[in-house]
């Protein structure tokens, strides 16, 4: 992989996906001098479980301070609103049109070489439901004007997939992994907490990251890792 000639899609259901999933990916290929986008497919504001209240406009200044931080090429979000925002309850059609030719940064416009779309092992019903659209998005065919990337890959975060709808079907299982050092997880660390809002003690942060990174690199004998799914890739 020439990474300072790639053009990474980062489909991510929520503003904080694309670095518990991507943060690895996405700095190496910006600093071999590639480019990188970020479809968000919910911004929406809506109540955590603790009780208190999480506004669109916080999550979007979130947003700009990480996506200024990442050095990211341009971003996008489908839908924005202070009430409860689950995309699951959007027109799937919508959606498909939003990754493949509606947004500003979408399949066709910017022509991406690497798509990263979220597993569909997950806890979160945004997470299955993004999958989903952006597998259909992303679905070669000879008459489709779409254009089509030469590598389409999956990402996890650090939740328990064994709770997965989808878990009697099988599991995450990776077969592309990118080294991480001390320093990029201390980073990744300190941006995904950046978006404070989405914190949650015991279940986002620092220690859970480094706990999957470092499964991860125990896997090809690495001390860290960020790990993918391979579900395409052609030259």
């Amino acid at each position: 992989m020439k990474l300072e000639k790639e053009r990474l899609l980062v489909i991510s259901p929520h503003a904080d996906d694309e670095v518990l999933g991507c943060y690895g990916l996405i700095k190496k290929i910006k600093d071999n001098g590639g480019e990188v986008f970020v479809q968000i497919l919910s911004l929406g504001g809506y109540k955590k479980i603790e009780g208190n209240q999480i506004t669109t406009e916080e999550w979007q200044k979130e947003l700009a301070q990480v996506s200024k931080i990442l050095e990211l090429d341009d971003f996008d979000v489908a839908y924005t609103n202070n009430e409860i925002q689950h995309i699951d309850t959007k027109p799937q059609q919508e959606l498909i049109e939003y990754i493949e030719n509606k947004s500003k940064i979408s399949i066709s416009k910017i022509k991406p070489t690497i798509v990263a779309i979220p597993t569909i092992f997950s806890t979160h019903q945004d997470h299955t439901f993004a999958y989903k659209v952006a597998i259909a998005a992303l679905r070669p065919h000879p008459q489709k004007a779409t254009h089509m990337p030469q590598l389409v890959i999956s990402y996890e975060s650090p939740e328990y997939y064994f709770w997965s709808a989808y878990s009697e079907f099988g599991r995450f299982q990776p077969n592309f992994y990118l080294n991480l050092s001390q320093d990029d997880l201390n980073k990744k660390s300190e941006i995904l907490n950046l978006y404070s809002t989405q914190m949650r003690a015991g279940q986002r942060g620092g220690e859970n990251l480094s706990s999957l990174a470092r499964i991860r690199g125990n896997e090809i004998g690495l001390e860290y890792a960020e790990a993918f799914h391979i579900h395409r890739l052609f030259t």
